[in-house]
């Protein structure tokens, strides 16, 4: 599930093919919307921040202060239009993850929610390395649930080596019972990120991850489905994968060439 933004947006304006293929792909590459003008139309009032280019910009009328020029950077820029849409008036980022296979995220800024994504527990890192260049300079602190053991256990890991604090949360009661009409487990991990990130939990430091025979074989069993019935990863690899040594891909593809 792509990340969803809340408040004003960022538009593009500019006839310059260039900057539009640059922008556009990088921001394609986050999941990212963003709204896309000719420098002839006028900035619809929902506009937060405008990415232009120099000679443009001239004729553009709008705050100079929420007015990027494009350069040869495109992931900077972007980085820069979030930092100035979303990142100003917060003294403070929480990061909240419900733990699971595709765990729940969510950023919040003084207490509000700005974005929410679902994601596989590999992009999890990357994604909270994008929300620090996007929220550079602010105090960033993670709040997970204490669920899913072994998984919890590698987030925390691969959080804490991106030099930020950890706070494990006791998650019960955070996930809501869905009304009529509002279906999926992605809506609930979503909404459990959410009050994760608003209780605060007790600080953690490296976790040592020893699975148990049961989570081993539960992890082989996975191996099995995945390559559709054709191989099972031994118990050595699954251990691996279990202590986040290696991703099932790679296990598999150990497997495959031994």
């Amino acid at each position: 599930m792509e990340g969803i933004y809340r408040y004003k947006t960022i538009a593009l304006v500019t006839d310059d093919f260039p900057v539009y293929h640059s922008i556009i792909e990088e921001a394609r590459s986050r999941k990212l919307n963003i709204l896309v003008l000719n420098p002839e139309e006028s900035i619809p009032p929902h506009v937060g921040v405008i990415i232009t280019t120099e000679e443009e910009s001239e004729g553009i009328d709008f705050g100079h202060d929420r007015i990027l020029i494009a350069d040869n950077k495109p992931q900077a820029t972007l980085d820069k239009a979030l930092s100035i849409l979303l990142g100003e008036d917060f003294e403070q980022i929480i990061i909240g993850i419900d733990p699971g296979k595709y765990p729940g995220i969510a950023v919040l800024g003084n207490n509000k929610t700005i974005s929410v994504h679902h994601v596989s527990v590999g992009d999890v890192c990357p994604l909270i390395k994008r929300t620090m260049r996007e929220f550079d300079n602010k105090n960033i602190i993670v709040r997970i649930g204490h669920g899913a053991r072994l998984i919890r256990s590698q987030l925390i890991n691969g959080i804490l080596d991106l030099g930020l604090n950890v706070e494990m949360v006791d998650e019960t009661g955070t996930t809501p019972l869905l009304g009529k009409g509002v279906h999926g487990q992605v809506i609930s991990d979503i909404i459990a990120a959410i009050n994760i990130a608003l209780i605060p939990g007790k600080m953690v430091g490296k976790q040592f991850i020893e699975p148990s025979n049961g989570e081993v074989r539960v992890i082989q069993e996975t191996s099995r489905e995945y390559s559709n019935g054709r191989s099972t990863i031994p118990r050595l690899l699954a251990r691996k994968v279990a202590k986040g040594e290696l991703t099932l891909d790679e296990a598999i593809e150990r497997h495959r060439n031994d």
